[in-house]
């Protein structure tokens, strides 16, 4: 027995050591594996770990750049960039995250309500990205700062940063020119998504638009060390932002000024009297280079309101009336304001002559009525006999229409086959001809190709009768914009040279050379030289000539002025009020083309007018105004 036991427990024996030694190969592979993973992990996908738990507590946000900023022609700054505090909410996992509660505690802070904000936070991502970052204020004050800053725990995703905003020095001044800015559209983000963020604001009118891409600016980077509440720790500035280009404009800011102040004037003063009188549009060009030395648009707006955000009754009460630049957008009758290119029109075809001599009874019939009777058109008043040089400064109608009705070959003795024939053929072909003339100036349907943006084109009415010669002859079947009626009273100072019209001056990128904007030259009228000098004397004559329509106001400037009034009847039982004219009369400097629309019937062009254009070439002349002579005072409807 003994024998056996001792054999048994050396069977025994050996078996628990190879099972052992199982064990040990089993524990030492293992361990083995798991040394070769962790190396894997370690060494081979270090960094895509590292990366990724980076990612967890690091966030990347877009730097705003500054926008550049506008200076006028002198660098006077009009438009620059202020410090502020942003406020910006992150949507964040619901566990950590109440979007009403903390609406609710940001709504008396940030002076909205709580659903106001809550729209903000777009929080179905309706707007915005919903990683993306939503601006809730812009340019927060110290106390609402501060009191973020104190209730930090309580407001997860709510952040304040510093980012610089746009400011307008002068408020109104030069805000047609000038333009704001506004949310980026959906449209165009959607288009530009490399370029901009869902929230960033852009140019939405004057250079802030037509100049955006210059502008604007590059975005920087920064790496931002966060929380579970995706508040801040520190930060690291990874990319730097790049400043916009500067602009400098071409406008001159005393005349600007001047200008924006009689026109607001005038409008208000006519509307005391004159319920129709509503706004207005004055330009002031160097006829010589196409440059914008003003342009003034009534009622105008304080762009700075887009910063804050606009209510809907800011928007209605104090934009929405203000918006449109009419010195580009809006289309006007120019009335007797065309009759220099009548004129010279006449003179290129034949049908009259500088000097040439035609009665103005006081009206000139043209065709008939449906009902067999002449049909009359009246001149303003009765002139009598008039060359062509009194016909622009006494403004006669007869004369113009007579020298069109020429033009065409219209007789009013002609049978009906010939009428028919002529309204046919004849007439169209005159209206093209017409219109073609108009288009050398910069005038009729196209633009005159100015640096800014939504200009519109001129239109010319047809009905196919002949009095359709007759109203385009006095500026009645034309609508222009004020813009193409300073280029082409421009290019009559000029000597025929049409220039393009333009409002920057310079681009400065930052840090590097200025580039100035060339300037351009569109065209040259066709017409000769002799025949610009007649209608120039004629222009002369309107303000330097005791009959001349605008003599009450310029008879005895300092500074010789020629220029042309004019009125044109609306259909609405109101009359567009309009002079044109350039300064000095022998060396253009200066032309302007001023509107006030829908006065009162019959008026006066140099009641109307008067104190505005003197405003402006007081402005830029320097000269100290005076009470206006009134020695020999006329009527002055055309």
């Amino acid at each position: 027995m003994l024998y056996n036991q001792n054999s048994f427990d050396e069977e025994l024996k050996k078996a628990t050591g190879k099972r052992l030694n199982y064990l040990f190969v089993l524990v030492f592979v293992a361990l083995a594996v798991l040394i070769v993973r962790l190396s894997f992990v370690q060494l081979a996908q270090g960094s895509l770990y590292l990366q990724r738990a980076e990612t967890n507590r690091y966030i990347q946000q877009s730097v705003p750049a500054p926008r550049g900023q506008i200076y006028d022609r002198d660098h006077n700054l009009l438009v620059t960039n202020k410090p502020s505090f942003a406020v910006l909410y992150t949507i964040l996992s619901k566990d950590v995250q109440d979007p009403q509660k903390i609406s609710s505690m940001l709504a008396p802070v940030l002076h909205k309500t709580s659903d106001e904000i809550l729209n903000t936070m777009d929080l179905k991502g309706q707007h915005y990205m919903l990683s993306m970052a939503r601006r809730l204020f812009t340019n927060a004050g110290d106390e609402q700062v501060a009191y973020i800053k104190e209730h930090q725990a309580d407001l997860p995703g709510v952040n304040v940063v510093v980012e610089p905003i746009r400011h307008y020095e002068r408020n109104s001044f030069a805000c047609h020119v000038l333009g704001y800015l506004n949310n980026i559209p959906g449209d165009f983000w959607e288009q530009h998504k490399d370029e901009y963020q869902q929230t960033d604001l852009i140019g939405m009118a004057g250079v802030e638009r037509e100049y955006e891409k210059y502008l604007r600016g590059k975005a920087g980077k920064l790496q931002v060390e966060v929380n579970i509440y995706n508040q801040p720790l520190q930060d690291q500035r990874l990319v730097e932002p790049i400043k916009g280009h500067d602009l400098v404009l071409t406008l001159n800011s005393n005349l600007q000024a001047a200008t924006e102040q009689a026109l607001a004037e005038r409008v208000q003063n006519l509307k005391r009297t004159v319920r129709t009188v509503q706004n207005g549009a004055a330009i002031a060009m160097d006829p010589k280079t196409g440059e914008i030395l003003a342009m003034a648009s009534y009622p105008s707006y304080d762009p700075n309101i887009w910063i804050k955000g606009v209510t809907e009754k800011e928007y209605q009460e104090q934009f929405a009336p203000a918006e449109m630049n009419r010195s580009l957008q809006q289309l006007y009758q120019p009335g007797s304001t065309v009759k220099m290119a009548t004129e010279l029109i006449g003179f290129k075809e034949g049908v009259i002559k500088p000097g040439s001599v035609i009665y103005d009874p006081g009206r000139i019939q043209v065709g008939y009525l449906p009902n067999g009777k002449p049909n009359y058109i009246k001149s303003w008043k009765t002139i009598g006999y008039a060359d062509s040089y009194r016909a622009l400064a006494e403004s006669s109608n007869v004369y113009m229409i007579r020298s069109f009705l020429n033009l065409a070959g219209y007789r009013e003795d002609m049978p009906t086959a010939q009428v028919n024939d002529f309204l046919k053929n004849r007439l169209p072909n005159t209206m093209d001809k017409i219109e073609n003339y108009h288009k050398e100036f910069g005038m009729g349907p196209t633009t005159t190709d100015v640096d800014l943006p939504y200009e519109a084109e001129g239109q010319i009415t047809r009905e196919g009768y002949v009095s359709d010669l007759a109203f385009s002859a006095i500026g009645q079947t034309e609508n222009y914009t004020v813009m193409q009626l300073a280029q082409y009273v421009s290019t009559i100072a000029n000597d025929g040279k049409r220039m393009k019209p333009h409002v920057v001056k310079e681009i400065v990128p930052p840090g590097g050379t200025s580039e100035s904007i060339p300037v351009v030259q569109q065209g040259q009228l066709s017409f000769a030289p002799e025949h610009l000098r007649a209608v120039q004397r004629g222009m002369y004559d309107v303000t330097n000539k005791t009959y001349g329509t605008f003599y009450s106001v310029f008879g005895n400037y300092p500074v010789k002025i020629a220029g042309k009034t004019g009125t044109a009847e609306t259909g609405r039982g109101t009359e567009n009020s309009l002079f044109v004219g350039y300064a000095p009369a022998d060396n253009p400097q200066i032309a302007v083309a001023i509107l006030i629309p829908d006065n009162t019937p019959d008026g006066h062009s140099s009641d109307t007018l008067g104190p505005l254009a003197r405003a402006m070439f007081d402005a830029y002349f320097h000269v100290q105004s005076k009470p206006t002579v009134q020695a020999k005072k006329k009527p002055t409807r055309h």
